[in-house]
């Protein structure tokens, strides 16, 4: 029976692919990390990671690891806050910045959960498009969708989230048939602000289809969903937010497939600070248990 300790060292060195990364993250030297999951991939009998250069990929036995050790991580999690007494831990106020779409789609469904497990911190979710300065101290931490290449702040990889083009059984009735890309360019669309377009990945519409007939544009995600449930057209939105949608159905979704990343990012100062450490335990377990509901799996 393999060393249940050792499941700790495997996501760690998954989710930042360098021996070096990880073992920072645990508080160890980088050969104890690499005599772990050596450890580990012998009482399992399987190769866990490919090795390139010095970093580590997850092979094939490795990825099916992941969803089991990502489980067995939320449980714990889940245990410890269940029999940790209210009445203690951290107190201070977090000012979170996080997209449109993740923070009201996604992050307010789990607040309840949040402060049952931590009623001493204020928790201040800011989910708009507009880019918060951590620099200027504008927020305490922010889930951005790439990791931040500039500035004193500390960041890790949450996890991975899906969008798709979605839209209302009603309009498509009305609509000539969709089976192929070059379908879609005889439909309408409702799309982002170019100017405010956060990734260039939501770009793909252009690459798509020549001059594709866009009638609605808006920043807002939610904005887009609820148009195209109205019947007004076809939205590339997360699956997190049009999978809870009845009235929406996927349109071509192995053709169309964007994955974003989420990460955390903190101040350098301030990502110590235990109430602070509370809230990326709370995001990092959050993320890994709805994992299917954020690429769509459900």
């Amino acid at each position: 029976m393999f060393d249940w300790n050792d499941i700790r060292y495997f996501l760690e060195l998954a989710r930042r692919g360098k021996l070096s990364s990880a073992a920072l993250r645990l508080g160890v030297d980088h050969t104890t990390v690499a005599r772990r999951i050596k450890a580990l991939e012998e009482e399992l009998g399987v190769s866990l990671f490919e090795r390139e250069n010095r970093a580590y990929k997850l092979s094939d036995d490795g990825r099916r690891l992941l969803t089991h050790a990502e489980k067995l991580e939320a449980s714990s999690l889940e245990l410890l806050h269940d029999i940790t007494p209210e009445s203690t831990g951290p107190i201070g106020t977090i000012r979170l910045a996080s997209p449109e779409a993740v923070g009201s789609q996604f992050l307010a469904r789990h607040m309840q959960s949040f402060h049952a497990h931590n009623p001493g911190i204020a928790l201040e979710l800011v989910a708009e498009t507009r880019h918060l300065s951590l620099t200027k101290r504008e927020a305490d931490a922010a889930i951005v969708l790439a990791k931040p290449q500039h500035g004193r702040v500390v960041s890790e990889k949450l996890g991975d989230y899906r969008l798709r083009l979605y839209a209302a059984p009603a309009y498509l009735q009305k609509h000539p048939p969709i089976v192929r890309l070059t379908d879609l360019q005889q439909h309408q669309f409702i799309w982002y602000v170019d100017d405010l377009l956060p990734v260039p990945e939501l770009q793909m519409l252009d690459k798509a289809i020549t001059e594709p007939n866009i009638i609605f544009r808006t920043t807002s995600v939610t904005g887009q969903a609820h148009a195209a449930e109205a019947g007004l057209g076809i939205a590339l939105l997360p699956c997190f937010v049009a999978d809870r949608m009845k009235s929406l159905t996927t349109v071509l979704p192995r053709e169309i497939s964007v994955i974003r990343e989420l990460w955390l990012t903190m101040h350098a100062e301030l990502a110590e600070r235990p109430h602070l450490i509370k809230m990326r335990d709370f995001l990092t377990a959050l993320i890994a248990s709805e994992r299917r509901t954020l690429v769509g799996e459900r």
